[in-house]
């Protein structure tokens, strides 16, 4: 802790230095005035006035006011209020609380704290109250072409605050005031109205004045007024009439001087101004305009000031009059300096400064304050203030205040500091004696002035400079230092005497101890020491250890003292006074010894300096401006070097002084002035300094100048009471000395001086202020200034004082009870003659001949006039202020008499909020202007104004508050409830009793942030990246206001933040529960949520957060780092890192290994894609196939599934030794020669490095020789010669890696012969070749033999093919490889002696053909996909590509996975069609795409509400829940909504309310009528389209009732015609209902043609019966086989996967074609969409490198239900739609069809993967029909019908209202279908014999809808086509298809399901085969749910969208089954199919 405080102490010694050098208490400063009031202040009594002060310093002052003579002015209740910020308040007041001491009187403001006080200037403070007036005109006529004068004459009492506005000549012509005129009429600034030239029409004019009073702003119009023309005979001299003596302006502003003069002729005018030495004319300039009688000057200046003379001139002589004009300029003062810091005992000196535009202003009053109150004048010399010998009374604040002649007064404020207050030592340390060890801290504390630096020595000597010192220091709130000095860990070395030096420039104090620490002695170092010549040489022995017994000094190995100036102290250090430099200089040893005899020594070195010593000098006295004077500056002694300078007034010689410095030489230097003037006078100071000592000499010089006029003295007038100052300043040197002086009687006679006393101040520069002057005052003021150079000057001038009217006693109250005579009396004071009028209000001037009711007496006294006004017969009318208004020559004043008559109040008016918080509201009122009576308090009641409430019940919630006497018409009412309304009312309660409550104001107070949280928060999570969050709204009294919305934050939990990212939702308003999805968050992570509601106002507290979690997802990461390392050559070791933590999304459950071998693609595929898992983060694969490379693949997965899969990763198995080559050949090729030949290994294992051929010998079983022959790997042949002949040669081969030697080939013996047989020792086997390459296919033979090539047994000669060219070597070669050019060849070889034959399997890869694509299932922002592979092209698929578009936008495209047989595509705009087609591609190129789909994803443009939950009408407004409005899965954007009232007129205008209504809960929409029918429009928008929808509605009836019946009715009437005048509506429902009767005539006549052809032959039923008792045995065992295909899938609901063939619903596949002209549809004859649904069947892949057909999604089904139960209908799990919006008419014909043909075409939906969609998601069920399963026994006749194919296309493509119509699949085509869903074909009628033993089942059979767009024609021909067919297929009897053409009857159904074999393709049947007339039954619970279907292509065929040429119609058929209806999803109104019929 000791050492945290080294730190401490260390700050504050940095503290210190930067502080110690200021003044003492530097951080304190003097009060000063930051807002001074001003200096007359005005008001009136309704208004009531204010002042304001301020002040600042340090610490903050305090301000207070006092009056005029120094008394503290305290608040009046209610009259008079201090606030605390120093502003003086004085309330309005009524006339009876008048009081002159407090409303007409003067103030001062006072600042105040530690430093000092300062006093503002007097603020004059004059109270009106306010009363009527009346002005009149005086007419100064004039003769006929002179000028006229119209004055306005305002009474005397407020003549101060009234001004001429305007002048009216009637009867609207308004003439202003201006300098110059327009030549006829001028209105002065002064009020007078100026005509010139007048004429005989000028009198028939009438004028009037127009007067504004200045502080209450009221105008006041005079009487009309005409004028009159003198009429004069003969010539007149001209005569002055008016002319204005005195003018006086400010700065800047204009004046005006009048001179009317009036003669005959009309006289002329000339001006003269007397400024200078004698009389100049006036000329006309920019600023001086000469207009005759008028001189105006514009922007007037100080030089524009002086007396001017007018003169008027005619024939009979001329008049002349004088006019004084005063420029009042502003002025500014400051004191230099403003801070002044003075050593005590000095001399301080201020000088006031007063300047005017920048420019100084002599003669000045100038008065001085010390701390608010003012000096005696015997310190002061003009404008400077000397304070000699400063003490520490002096210190503090100084004013200096200028008050100018107008009685405007200024002021500035300085500081006196006290400075040089020596230190004196507070405390001290004490000697202490110690063991080595501890700590030790020695402290000082001192105090002075300035703030003394406190040091410390040890011997002397600066403390050492070591860790375990250290030194701090502070200062105090009360400038006391305190230093501390702390050893850490005291050691011997430490001892010694410490002393502390406290020192400023005002002295110097020590004080020392000794620290002795026991220990041998020890000495520290001495450093070097300068002393100073002639002074004392003090020497410390820096001696450490205790105790000492002596301590010895030596210099020159001397012991001192050996001279008289050498002492050795007690305490042994050295002392030598005085210092000699020769002899003192040296090396001083010092050594000490303890009584042991311990001993130690130290030496140091001292140096002498001697310090300078300056020569006296002076200057001469008696100098004069003008002369020339120099001195000189010499050093008689000191060291160098030496610096000489000088100084004037302490500061260095500025250049402007002319003085000459100039060095004689070094210890000499010549100060000379050429030409001395006042400015020279001062202190000059010769400064030398060497490194000992700097010392000072100063000499005076003084420049006599004798006195003249700064400012000089002139006459003056002043008003009674009023401030004047007597200005008069002169200058000099040395500075003149001012003497006022005041004569005894006449001017010549005695004068005695003018001492300061109260009221009278003797300012600094010499102007004498004269303060509230009265009578005695009056006289000749004598000025006199004198320094003692010559005889001094003096001026003469005389003061007169003009009395104005005066009242000796204050205002008073008069009360008078109503009936009585009102006695209301005023005397008044002033000179005479006096002029008293009585006013009513300040306004109306009362006369007894006007008013019968009153009279007025008045009566001389000696000091004035008494006046009395007697009212008879008051009442309440009379009450008010009253005014006895005075007025004389000089001035005006009234007294205020408040008359008062009893009565009861009147109820107060104009009740009104002033102001309107959350919590209170500022009311206030007005009282009665008549009548109020004696008003004592005002009552304010209060209550919430609900109107739930009865009316009884409003007494009692009345709350009362009570504004008490004085009366304020102003309550604040508080504690209120926010957001709520209140009625609030006020009663006057008087002396006779209360008034009636004025009438009720009801206002709603302001909403505050909510106060409470939302309640019952929860959050779900719907999914991995999704909560969903709700809660409900705070409770109703904490809510403040409308609830506008809430901000849901929400955080990981696991996060450091505490912040929220916050969403806001919107709100209703009305408080409702509210929820958010919050999506896009992490998976499988904890998240805090909080939600805060938030008004208008701002947001609420947050609620209790709440914690939920996201569900667990897949891993989105794939492990890292994954490595690989071959451990064998069947073994591979791999390993991996976890994915990242915060990827992994859930628990992992493990790992997932997926491998497969990288193999030539020359080789059938027999490796398959391996998966394994575990949950190590390694693994080792085994079992591999040697020398093959791997790509490995790892993923993580958590109970939701798999993750990413990491990037493939190659790993390498190691080499083995090769397997055994192939094959051997070994023929003879002469008599004694063998050729050998071989194939290379199937499974090399490595590297082939050679061939090791072996030869062995035999002859019979000998062996007779064994031979090796290592050949090249490249060399597969060879030929053995010289061998013998008739021997056996035996042969076999090995091949070799770099691991070893293989497996040996088969021995092959051969005999040598002479005969030669014909031998092909060429391999055949399987060659694969791209296209368009070359093949060569060898046949290399022996025997010279004759060779013939075969292709699939048919002969090929030289040139039979137009690609192949056959060598003489006989091998083909086969160039331009086409498809067609694969198969097998054969070369056949011949001598006669021996034939040979050799095949070749020849493969050509080709582009892959077109996949095919099923669309499983879409939502609204997503479709999952499946497809089927074609024709692989014989080589493996390499990838897949997808193509997707948006109807009208970009064709985006994807690359998927070889492996991939599904796809999600995400991210999709809701409800819109999208294009999507794929491509596969091999090694040799891309496949053309599969068929175009167009599927729309979920989602339509939003549906109609209904109207009761849509609308809430109101009596004025209307609640539109706009939350109700379906959005049919896609969200709303905006609405449009407007309205118009019904009337009869059908084209009232629409009111448009928005046409951009952002998605809310609901909207209002207001400026209704009540009881009023309306028509509602509104436009629903979503990304899918728009609705539109019209609602009526009637308004409730004003008081809220429900409106009349017959507005009721009328309704209904008016919404059956609206809806039939909507054009839009009328047009789709009159087209739905024609297309419907249309759709039932068509299947009316299409059934009975169907009965009338079918004509089933007998001999079909029995085939068919025998077909079906053959297959009954084997059924048992198809159906297991099918059923162990089934994929097991999680359902949903608990749903099961059915485990017998009676459980399973056999859905039918189906195919849709996109409505709508926007939709492109193919151009091939295939059907447009394909959809896929339900079961998902395994199978295997139907070719090598191709995935399986695609899953269906599972699907939760629903019962359907009758139609009886709308309930089920309209349940929520109908509202998401696949199909578009649906208009309401097609909605309504849709519901009414049965659909009874259940069709599946010639594929099924079978699959061996299931993607994660067809897992969790379903097909939607959105806009389901409503359609009724019709129950059968036995199926519907329907008649197969034709059409040719090219139609279809067409019709597909331009008419899009195609019904589905019906073909039948030929025999042929068969050979194209792959896997079929279907019932039994054949005779349907014979399948009655199975159910004897079993119950009859029902097939759900829907309707198939007719195509209107075939016709009759067409119909016969296809049936024709159809007839042919099947008889042309009888051939067969075992194919029961051929009998399903003629057996057409009703048949019983039991689903016994079958499995066959077609082409090699499975067929999933009824008891029948694949291209049997399909059915589908079910249960009857079952629900149908048809499964998209497309039928594939076959391989080698392209697609027929590349395909120019029309199929013909059969093999149109052939390749395109059909599409059967959807009943779910299709529209009729949109949707068009076509299906084959089933045949009965």
């Amino acid at each position: 802790m000791w050492i945290s405080s080294r730190f401490f102490v260390i700050f504050l010694l940095l503290h210190l230095d930067t502080t110690c050098s200021e003044p003492f208490e530097a951080h304190l400063r003097g009060p000063g005035f930051v807002m001074e009031p001003p200096g007359r202040v005005e008001f009136s009594n309704s208004s009531g006035g204010w002042l304001d002060c301020s002040a600042s310093g340090s610490p903050q002052p305090t301000v207070d006011w006092v009056h005029a003579d120094g008394s503290a002015v305290t608040e009046i209740h209610g009259v008079r209020r201090v606030l605390r910020n120093g502003t003086l308040v004085l309330m309005p007041f009524a006339a009876a609380a008048y009081h002159q001491d407090v409303h007409n009187t003067i103030y001062r403001c006072i600042a105040s704290n530690s430093v000092g006080r300062i006093v503002s200037r007097d603020v004059q403070v004059r109270a009106v109250v306010a009363q009527a007036y009346k002005v009149d005109v005086e007419v100064l006529s004039a003769a006929r072409g002179c000028t006229a004068i119209l004055r306005c004459v305002v009474p005397t009492f407020v003549k101060e605050l009234v001004r001429v506005v305007s002048w009216v000549h009637e009867p609207a012509i308004y003439i202003y005031p201006s300098l110059q005129g327009d030549g006829k009429f001028h209105l002065l600034p002064t009020g007078e109205l100026l005509i010139h030239n007048l004429q005989e029409s000028d009198e028939s004019q009438s004028f009037r004045c127009r007067s504004m009073h200045r502080l209450t702003r009221q105008v006041v119009v005079s009487s009309p007024t005409r004028l009159r023309i003198n009429s004069h005979r003969g010539i007149i001299s001209p005569s002055v009439v008016e002319h204005t003596a005195h003018v006086q302006v400010s700065q800047d502003e204009g004046a005006v001087l009048l001179c009317v003069a009036q003669g005959c002729p009309s006289p002329e005018y000339s001006w003269f101004t007397h400024n200078g030495a004698g009389p100049l004319p006036v000329l006309s300039g920019p600023r001086v305009r000469l207009l005759g009688p008028i001189l105006a000057i514009e922007a007037v200046t100080g030089e524009d000031s002086g007396v001017y003379k007018c003169t008027a001139g005619n024939v009979g002589g001329e008049a002349s009059a004088e006019l004084r004009l005063t420029v009042a300029t502003p002025i500014q003062v400051e004191i230099s300096p403003n801070v002044l810091s003075v050593h005590m005992g000095g001399t301080a000196e201020f000088r006031c400064l007063v300047t005017s535009n920048g420019s100084p202003v002599g003669m000045q009053n100038i008065l001085w304050y010390k701390d608010g109150r003012q000096l005696p004048s015997s310190g002061r010399v003009e404008d400077t203030l000397v304070v000699p010998r400063v003490s520490r009374e002096n210190r503090g604040m100084y004013q200096c205040v200028v008050r100018r002649p107008e009685g405007d007064t200024f002021q500035a404020t300085a500081e006196l500091q006290l400075g040089d207050a020596p230190p004196v030592l507070l405390y001290s340390f004490i000697e202490q004696t110690l063991q080595p060890g501890p700590a030790v801290s020695l402290k000082c504390s001192a105090a002075g002035n300035p703030t003394p630096q406190i040091s410390w020595t040890l011997d002397g000597f600066p403390l050492p400079s070591n860790g375990r010192f250290m030194i701090g220091q502070y200062i105090t709130v009360h400038g006391d230092v305190i230093s501390h000095v702390n050893i850490s860990h005291v050691m011997v070395e430490d001892g010694g005497e410490y002393a502390c030096i406290a020192e400023n420039r005002a002295g110097r104090v020590q004080h020392a101890a000794r620290l002795n620490i026991y220990g041998l002695p020890y000495i520290r170092l001495i450093p070097k020491v300068t002393a100073v010549s002639g002074e004392t040489l003090n020497l410390k022995c820096p001696v450490a250890g205790y105790p000492i017994e002596e301590i010895h000094w030596e210099r020159g190995g001397r012991e001192l003292p050996d001279d008289i100036r050498q002492r050795v102290q007690p305490d042994g250090s050295l002392t030598i006074s005085p210092v000699q430099k020769n002899s003192d200089s040296g090396v001083y040893t010092c050594w000490a010894r303890n009584k042991q005899g311990h001993s130690a020594r130290r030496s140091g070195e001292v140096t002498v300096i001697v310090p300078p010593s300056i020569e006296p000098f002076a200057f001469q006295e008696g100098l004069a401006e003008g002369m020339r004077t120099r001195t000189v500056c010499g050093v008689s002694r000191g060291d160098a070097p030496l610096k000489l300078i000088w100084l004037k007034d302490g500061d260095p010689l500025p250049d402007l002084l002319g003085a000459n410095v100039t060095m004689l030489d070094q210890y000499s230097s010549l100060l000379s002035i050429p030409s001395l003037s006042a400015t020279h006078s001062g202190e000059y100071t010769c400064v030398a300094k060497n490194p000992a000592a700097e010392i000072k000499y100063t000499a005076l010089l003084q420049v006599k100048v004798p006195p003249r006029w700064i400012v000089e003295p002139v006459d003056a007038n002043v008003e009674r009471n009023r401030h004047i100052m007597l200005h008069c300043q002169a200058q000099g040197v040395p500075t003149p000395s001012i003497v006022w002086k005041k004569a005894t009687g006449s001017k010549s006679g005695e004068y005695e001086e003018v001492r300061e006393r109260p009221f009278t101040k003797l300012l600094g520069n010499g102007s004498l202020l004269l303060q509230h002057v009265k009578e005695d005052r009056e006289g000749f003021y004598l000025c006199q200034a004198n320094n003692g150079i010559g005889t001094g000057i003096g001026k003469v001038i005389q003061l007169k004082v003009n009395s104005s009217p005066y009242f000796s006693s204050t205002s008073r109250s008069v009360m008078v009870k109503k009936g009585d005579t009102a006695l209301l009396q005023c005397a008044v004071s002033g000179d005479k003659p006096i002029n008293i009028v009585w006013m009513r209000s300040g306004k109306n001037t009362l006369n007894p001949s006007t008013n019968y009711k009153i009279s007025v007496k008045q009566e001389a006294t000696p000091d004035g006039v008494s006046a009395e006004l007697q009212i008879r017969t008051v009442d309440a009318t009379d009450s008010g202020p009253y005014f006895c208004r005075a007025s004389n020559l000089y001035g005006n004043d009234q007294q205020l008499v408040q008359l008062q008559v009893q009565e009861p109040p009147l109820p107060p008016s104009v009740l009104e909020a002033a102001m309107i918080s959350s919590r209170s509201v500022n009311i206030k009122w007005q009282p009665k202007t008549l009548g109020t009576g004696d008003v004592t308090k005002y009552i304010v009641e209060f209550r919430e104004a609900d109107r739930s409430l009865p009316p009884a019940l409003f007494v009692e919630q009345w709350q009362q508050m009570e504004v008490k006497d004085p009366p304020h018409f102003n309550a604040m009412i508080e504690n209120l409830k926010p957001a709520t309304r209140y009625a609030f009312r006020v009663i006057a309660e008087g002396s006779a009793g209360r008034s009636a409550p004025s009438q009720e104001l009801v206002v709603r107070t302001e909403p505050q942030r909510p106060a409470g949280p939302p309640l019952s928060l929860s959050a779900r999570p719907l999914s991995s990246t999704e909560l969903l969050i709700s809660w409900v709204a705070p409770l109703p009294e904490l809510r403040h206001g409308d609830i506008q919305g809430y901000n849901v934050g929400y955080k990981l939990s696991s996060s450091g933040n505490t912040a929220y990212n916050f969403t806001s939702v919107s709100g209703d308003g009305d408080g409702g529960n509210g929820e958010l999805l919050l999506s896009g968050l992490a998976k499988f992570a904890r998240y805090t949520v909080v939600v805060q509601a938030f008004n208008q106002v701002g947001p609420g507290p947050l609620s209790e957060p709440t914690a939920a979690q996201t569900m667990e997802d897949v891993p989105s990461r794939p492990p890292e780092d994954v490595r690989c390392a071959a451990l064998s050559s069947q073994s591979l070791q791999v390993s991996w890192q976890p994915p990242p933590i915060y990827h992994t999304n859930g628990l992992l459950q493990g790992y997932k290994l997926i491998f497969e071998p990288i193999i030539d693609d020359i080789q059938p595929s027999k490796d398959e894609v391996e998966s394994r898992k575990t949950t190590a983060l390694t693994m080792v694969l085994t079992g591999l196939r040697k020398y093959t490379n791997y790509s490995i693949q790892v993923l993580a997965h958590t109970r939701m599934g798999d993750g990413a899969v990491s990037k493939p990763l190659f790993c390498h198995s190691e080499e083995d030794v090769p397997e055994a080559p192939a094959d051997i050949k070994v023929v003879s090729s002469s008599s004694q020669s063998l050729y050998i030949s071989w194939l290379p290994p199937t499974e090399p294992n490595g590297v082939i490095t050679k061939f090791s051929l072996y030869t062995r010998v035999v002859n019979g079983r000998e062996e007779l020789n064994n031979e090796k022959r290592s050949l090249p790997s490249q060399q597969a042949y060879y030929e053995a010669k010289g061998l013998h002949p008739h021997m056996e040669y035996q042969f076999w081969v090995t091949a070799s890696t770099r691991v070893g030697e293989g497996k040996s080939s088969r021995v092959s013996s051969q005999i040598t012969t002479n005969r030669v047989p014909a031998r092909i020792i060429s391999f055949g086997g399987a060659v694969v070749r791209p296209w368009r390459s070359t093949v060569t296919l060898p046949c290399t033979a022996v025997g010279k033999p004759k060779r013939e090539w075969f292709k699939s047994d048919v002969a090929l000669r030289q040139g039979g093919m137009h690609n192949s060219q056959l060598l003489d070597s006989g091998d083909l070669i086969i160039s331009s490889l086409q498809l067609a050019d694969g198969g097998n060849y054969s070369c056949q070889v011949d001598n006669g002696i021996g034939t040979d034959r050799l095949t070749h399997v020849l493969m050509v890869q080709v582009p892959p053909t077109a996949p095919t694509l099923y669309i499983t299932s879409a939502t609204s922002s997503s479709i999952l996909m499946h497809w089927k592979c074609g024709f692989t092209g014989n080589a493996p698929i390499t990838g897949y590509t997808l193509f997707y578009r948006r109807a009208n936008g970009n064709t985006d495209e994807m690359q998927l996975s070889r492996h991939a047989s599904s796809h999600e595509l995400k991210g999709l705009v809701c409800g819109s069609p999208y294009q999507i087609y794929l491509s596969a591609q091999n090694k040799v190129g891309t496949s053309p795409t599969s068929t175009i789909l167009h599927v729309r994803t979920q989602g339509h443009s939003p549906g109609h509400p209904a109207s009761t939950a849509l609308l809430a009408p109101n009596s004025t407004s209307l609640m539109v829940r706009l939350h109700s409005w379906p959005d049919n899965g896609c969200p709303l954007l905006y609405f449009v909504l407007q309205y118009r009232a019904v009337t009869d007129d059908p084209e009232s205008e629409w009111v448009l309310v928005s046409n951009a209504l952002k998605p809310q809960r609901r909207v209002v929409v207001n400026n209704l009528q009540p009881s009023t029918l309306y028509q509602l429009r509104m436009e629903a928008h979503n990304v899918a389209g728009l609705s539109q929808a019209d609602f009526s509605f009637v308004t409730l009836t004003k008081d809220g009732d429900p409106p009349p019946p017959e507005i009721i009715h009328r309704g209904h009437r008016g919404q059956t015609t609206v809806i039939f005048a909507n054009i839009n509506l009328l047009i789709p429902t009159i087209a739905a209902i024609s297309g419907m009767l249309c759709t039932i005539i068509m299947v009316i006549v299409c059934y009975r043609h169907m009965l009338k052809n079918a004509q089933p032959p007998a001999e079909q039923s029995n085939i068919q019966k025998e077909s079906l008792e053959n297959r009954a045995n084997s059924e048992a065992a198809q159906r297991e086989r099918y059923y162990a295909t089934i994929h097991k899938v999680s359902m949903q609901n608990n749903d099961k996967i059915p485990e017998t063939s009676e459980d399973i619903s056999p859905y039918a596949t189906f195919q849709l074609s996109e409505a709508g002209g926007n939709m492109s549809q193919p151009h091939h004859g295939g059907p447009a969409n394909t959809l896929l649904h339900s079961f998902m069947y395994h199978e295997r892949a139907l070719a090598e490198g191709c995935s399986s057909p695609p899953p269906a999604a599972s699907k939760n089904r629903r019962r359907h239900s009758r139609k009886t139960e709308p309930e089920s209908e309209e349940s929520e799990s109908d509202q998401d739609q696949l199909t578009s919006s649906r208009t309401e008419s097609s909605n309504q014909h849709e519901g009414k069809i049965k659909h009874s043909i259940i069709y599946h075409g010639a594929q099924s939906s079978t699959s061996s993967d299931l993607s994660p969609m067809s897992e969790q998601k379903s097909l939607p069920r959105r806009g389901r029909s409503r359609y009724h399963h019709q129950q059968y026994q036995f199926s519907t006749n329907t008649t197969p019908r034709h059409h040719n194919s090219n139609k279809m296309n067409n019709n597909t493509t331009s008419n899009t209202n195609t019904t589905a119509t019906n073909t039948t699949a030929t025999p042929s085509t068969s050979s194209n279908s792959n896997k079929i869903l279907s019932p039994r074909g054949g005779n349907l009628k014979s399948i009655s014999s199975t159910f004897k033993s079993q119950d009859s089942i029902q097939c759900h059979i829907p309707t198939l809808v007719k195509s209107p767009s075939i016709s009759t024609q067409q119909q016969k021909q296809f049936h024709k086509q159809q007839l042919q067919s099947s008889s042309n297929s009888q051939h067969s009897s075992s194919n029961p298809n051929s009998s399903s053409l003629k057996q057409q009857q009703p048949l019983l159904i039991t689903p016994k399901l079958h499995q066959l074999e077609a082409n090699g393709q499975e067929l999933l049947g009824l008891d029948g085969i694949g291209n049997s007339p399909l059915v589908a039954c079910m249960p009857p619970s079952s629900q149908f749910r048809p499964i998209p279907h497309k039928s594939i292509m076959p391989a080698h065929e392209p697609p027929h969208h590349h395909n120019h040429q029309q199929p013909h119609p059969q093999q149109q058929q052939q390749q395109h089954p059909g599409t059967l209806l959807n009943p779910s999803t299709a529209m009729l109104s949109s949707k068009f199919f076509t299906a084959p019929t089933l045949p009965k």
